[in-house]
């Protein structure tokens, strides 16, 4: 080596590229003007020469092997500019043209790093991850990732032969970003992030801001050039007011729509929006895996992901996607321990660990962990078009003791239990999906009666559009599979004692499903159903099942139903009778829209309501006989009197019943019963839920009661006086 070189170059910052320990590669790789001279150092593994080559001039250089495990160099006079690459002929004897990453400037903008720090950046994503981009007028590809505690970072794949000495990545002190450029990559490159940490472990991790995984792998996202055509749907969903409107939500695997490679399988979305139509339901919901909060299940390919929402948006179908901002995986390439600390969780053990997902809680309170979060919402909102976000298991992150015994958590500021992080997280996540997406909603699952949870933010209310009923789902199971659960009946009526302190989604989810089960998920993900463990012959089980699909129709609340626990012949019918009979929806938020009209439990199995709009002649009456017992008699006191017409019966001989509906109008006598001025007189199958629509008389109808009413009483009194007269004129002739 040339005295002049060997004098120019910083040895131990040379060793410490070459054995992967050097932090800050870009103050000894690249280029760099020292005195007189350009000097030029790169470190290439597998290479078994190197040439500069100077653009400008295309002048070429053979540098030197200053380390044998392939760090070269070499110093050229005077001051170089312009742009330059490497000719790298292998071991293999095979050339390349390789740009170097360090001679391109990845700096962050002031105002980024203000952002960022800030914990305001709801684009996070644009800044981190991996993005192709064109720099100096070369492309490639633009790797960032936050590892502040790290030692050293670098990307790896197949392009560096997974070697995390190749490139190392430049560390933004303000941030802990680390950044590197490199040319020649493109998009569907495979990569992981190596990182080295303090006392010398080295391992590797999936990107937190890439999209998608496979094989492991994080993958470059390809160029987002996808054609939607749905702004019109969009915009005729967004409205202020949705509790006045049907929710119908089919909820379904996202899996199920993928081959074994992850392949969209075309026939399995057809079949699935044709599900959809026969429900008459307007939302479908992607149950998937992923273990952190940004991207999709691994291996779905990003473009996939919107050629299903945009099918779906084709048929006015809208797509509601299970989002998990509330815990991250403690696998070993995800966001635990990242950079050698919790870096997006907390140090206290008692606040990390969250043993009711077997996960670790974010830490809502750092800023940044709160703009890789609403990023995330942002990204998938903004790049699939979903029309809604829901996130499950919201228990475990506003409790601080969700799930955990005394000793095993720490109290808030206050000594409470409420995590006041996460509370604010969640109102801001609200607030920003509702500005930002106007035609979209949020839903959840609360399981502890967490107070105001579809409350707007402005009355101190969490912000959620809809909330899983559990108290609904629980109380019917258990009704249902009781050994005589008709003795059983306040299960049916306790819920409405607190149907309007949220805005409700009745639900037959899988998660229903797997608890009627008795909670033996395997038993579920090979085709067990929801009725299947009831006590009830096989052959009386279709009846349960259509009785059960009906009287969720019926009660107030928005429907969610999970895949395969629908009655094909009857649930068509349901989902265009809840979609036509306004007095199903409309009120669902208002106590005038229900009415008990027999909900004290005789013995029967029978209980009956009335759903209403802001019309009384939309009236729907609602009767439910949850026993094996036909009734040929039985009476209701109504509170109105008119005419109702059977419009749909459970037991329906076109759904697979045994009855046919009523072809005359029920009429309403004038008695007092049951504390009502009116009773009525139907009969009622057995297992069965009959819907009857109500039409008040009309003024000739009226006109006509009353004209009977008068020649009633006049023949009553016409008679009395007779009976008078003849009593009289008996006396008398005494």
């Amino acid at each position: 080596m040339k005295d002049k070189l060997y004098k120019l170059m910083n040895w131990p910052e040379i060793e410490a590229v070459v054995y992967g320990e050097e932090g800050c590669p870009q103050e000894i790789l690249g280029r760099h003007n020292i005195s007189s001279y350009t000097l030029f150092q790169t470190f290439i593994p597998d290479a078994k020469q190197v040439v500069l080559v100077t653009e400008e001039d295309d002048k070429e250089y053979t540098m030197e092997l200053a380390d044998e495990e392939g760090f070269y160099a070499i110093a050229v006079l005077g001051k170089i500019k312009g742009s330059y690459y490497y000719l790298v002929t292998d071991l293999h004897g095979k050339k390349r043209k390789v740009y170097d990453p360090y001679d391109y400037s990845v700096a962050i903008k002031k105002e980024d790093i203000a952002s960022w720090n800030k914990g305001t950046m709801l684009n996070a994503g644009e800044l981190l991850g991996s993005s192709v981009k064109t720099l100096q007028k070369t492309k490639g590809v633009l790797f960032r990732v936050w590892a502040p505690n790290a030692v050293r970072v670098s990307v790896i794949g197949d392009f560096n032969s997974w070697n995390g000495k190749t490139h190392p990545m430049m560390k933004d002190e303000e941030t802990g970003i680390f950044s590197l450029f490199i040319p020649g990559l493109a998009s569907g490159e495979e990569y992981k992030y190596e990182l080295s940490i303090k006392g010398g472990t080295v391992y590797s991790k999936n990107d937190p801001y890439a999209p998608g995984n496979d094989k492991g792998n994080s993958i470059v996202e390809a160029h987002k050039s996808f054609k939607w055509e749905d702004g019109v749907y969009l915009e005729k969903n967004s409205i202020n007011d949705r509790s006045k409107l049907p929710a119908g939500i089919y909820e379904t695997e996202l899996a199920g729509l993928f081959n074994e490679k992850f392949e969209l399988n075309k026939n399995a979305l057809d079949k699935l929006i044709a599900s959809v139509k026969n429900l008459s339901a307007n939302y479908v919901q992607f149950i998937s895996e992923v273990d952190d909060a940004y991207g999709l299940m691994d291996g779905v390919n990003v473009d996939d992901m919107r050629s299903v929402v945009a099918a779906l948006h084709k048929e006015e179908i809208g797509v509601i996607y299970n989002w998990n901002p509330c815990a991250f995986s403690m696998r070993e390439g995800g966001l635990g321990v990242f950079d050698g600390t919790y870096l997006y969780g907390h140090m206290d053990e008692r606040k990390r660990c969250n043993p009711a997902l077997n996960a670790f809680n974010y830490n809502y309170g750092r800023p940044q962990v709160r703009n890789y979060l609403m990023s995330a919402a942002v990204y998938l909102m903004k790049e699939f078009h979903f029309d809604g976000l829901h996130i499950d298991a919201l228990s475990s992150i506003l409790y601080l003791d969700y799930g955990k015994y005394e000793g095993e958590w720490a109290s808030n500021i206050y000594g409470g239990h409420e995590n006041l992080d996460a509370i604010q997280f969640i109102k801001d996540f609200n607030s920003l999906i509702h500005k930002e997406f106007p035609y979209a909603i949020t839903t959840t699952k609360e399981v502890c009666a967490f107070p105001k949870v579809t409350e707007d933010i402005k009355n101190d209310g969490l912000g959620f559009d809809l909330i899983w009923n559990n108290g609904f789902s629980e109380d019917y199971l258990n009704f249902i599979k009781g050994d005589r659960a008709f003795k059983n009946i306040s299960l049916l009526t306790n819920g409405m004692s607190y149907e309007y302190a949220e805005n409700y989604i009745l639900t037959m989810s899988k998660d229903d499903v797997i608890a009627a089960n008795d909670y033996d998920a395997l038993r579920v993900d090979k085709g067990a159903g929801y009725f299947d463990y009831i006590p009830v012959d096989d052959k009386g089980k279709p009846a349960v099942k259509r009785a059960t699909l009906a009287y969720m129709t019926a009660r107030p609340g928005k429907k969610l139903i999970y895949a395969g626990q629908e009655d094909v012949k009857e649930s068509l019918a349901l989902g265009k009778l809840y979609k036509d009979l306004t007095a199903f929806h409309r009120l669902d938020r208002n106590p005038y829209g229900f009415e008990w009209i027999s909900a004290i439990d005789h013995g029967d199995g029978v209980v009956a309501f009335m759903r209403k709009d802001e019309y009384l002649n939309h009236s729907i009456l609602v009767v439910c006989n949850f026993s094996q017992n036909t009734y040929a008699s039985y009476k209701f006191g109504m509170p109105y009197e008119g005419k109702y017409k059977e419009i749909f019966c459970s037991e329906d001989k076109k759904y697979g019943g045994k009855v046919t509906l009523a072809a005359k109008e029920k009429i309403t006598e004038e008695e007092f019963y049951d504390g009502r001025a009116n009773s009525l007189t139907v009969k009622i199958p057995a297992m069965s839920v009959s819907y009857y629509a109500y039409t008040p008389y009309t003024e000739e109808e009226l006109l006509e009661i009353a004209e009977a009413k008068v020649a009633r009483f006049k023949e009553k009194l016409e008679k009395e006086a007779k009976e008078k007269a003849k009593a009289l004129a008996k006396k008398s002739s005494k």
